[in-house]
């Protein structure tokens, strides 16, 4: 589109936005997401050169991306400690105030320039990533040189504004994936949403609290996690949407209402959750 942004007139362009940003949130939704649990190909030197191929589709290094990731599972959406910070980058608690989720709208819209890459760089460089973030970020300033010497505007008219919308949607959607979860329990830090149509379309994405029990489980196979750990599951008092995740702002006051009937439980049976799902 850059080599033939100005054959067509800026109104004629700016129709293929709303397409753009779509499949910018679907490939950081779908594709991107699920090479950190399950890469494409057996060979490395494959899956390093699609990571660096995909850094400039998402316009962030794959391997920033796949370190946030994996922090998010690991603390799972935690709440702030005794210093008031969270150890999951994107935890919906981190800007909260009095203890709850923060607003929907600060959330997504400034989540994008919260992103610490100069600390998620080093820790990279740190765990031995040196030679793959170099190779990623030489991709995206290689691609966005290209896409500046084909056409300025191409780049200023569609290309920032699908970035940037592109990731809000992304936190629209991990908000509503953990707005009403409750980090203390595993059956129910995450929300999960059942359509079918849905999960057909985003490879399963709306099994979230399936996949937040068994992150390296193939997608194919979440429908079955929740089969096996149905048990556990009924027993969680959890959030399941009646909406996709990115749409769940239709029922905020419903989950709202939830959340808060949860965060009435005392200090005591939070922790005895707790020690029950670590038991479980």
């Amino acid at each position: 589109m850059a080599a033939t942004w100005e054959s067509r007139t800026l109104a004629q362009n700016l129709v293929f936005v709303p397409l753009c940003v779509f499949l910018f949130w679907y490939n950081g939704l779908v594709a991107s997401h699920n090479f950190v649990h399950t890469p494409w190909f057996q060979s490395n030197f494959l899956n390093r050169i699609y990571a660096a191929l995909n850094s400039l589709n998402i316009g962030l290094p794959q391997s920033h991306y796949h370190l946030e990731h994996l922090k998010h599972h690991r603390y799972g959406n935690d709440r702030p400690d005794q210093n008031g910070l969270t150890k999951d980058p994107t935890s919906t608690f981190a800007h909260g105030k009095n203890g709850q989720h923060e607003d929907m709208v600060s959330y997504c819209f400034l989540g994008l320039f919260r992103t610490d890459l100069v600390e998620s760089f080093q820790e990279i460089v740190k765990r031995g990533g040196a030679k793959q973030l170099s190779f990623e970020l030489i991709t995206c300033v290689l691609g966005l040189v290209v896409y500046l010497a084909l056409s300025w505007q191409y780049f200023l008219f569609l290309y920032l504004p699908c970035f940037y919308l592109g990731w809000v949607l992304e936190h629209l959607e991990n908000y509503y994936e953990h707005f009403g979860g409750m980090p203390e329990d595993k059956y129910a830090n995450s929300t999960s949403y059942y359509g079918k149509l849905y999960n057909s379309l985003f490879c399963n994405e709306g099994y979230h609290q399936e996949h937040h029990l068994r992150p390296n489980v193939h997608w194919l196979d979440r429908p079955q996690t929740r089969q096996e750990l149905q048990e556990g599951l009924n027993k969680a008092h959890r959030v399941i949407l009646n909406f996709p995740p990115t749409l769940a702002w239709l029922e905020h006051q419903r989950i709202e209402y939830q959340h808060v009937y949860r965060l009435q439980l005392t200090e005591s049976r939070i922790e005895e959750v707790r020690v029950e799902t670590e038991v479980a």
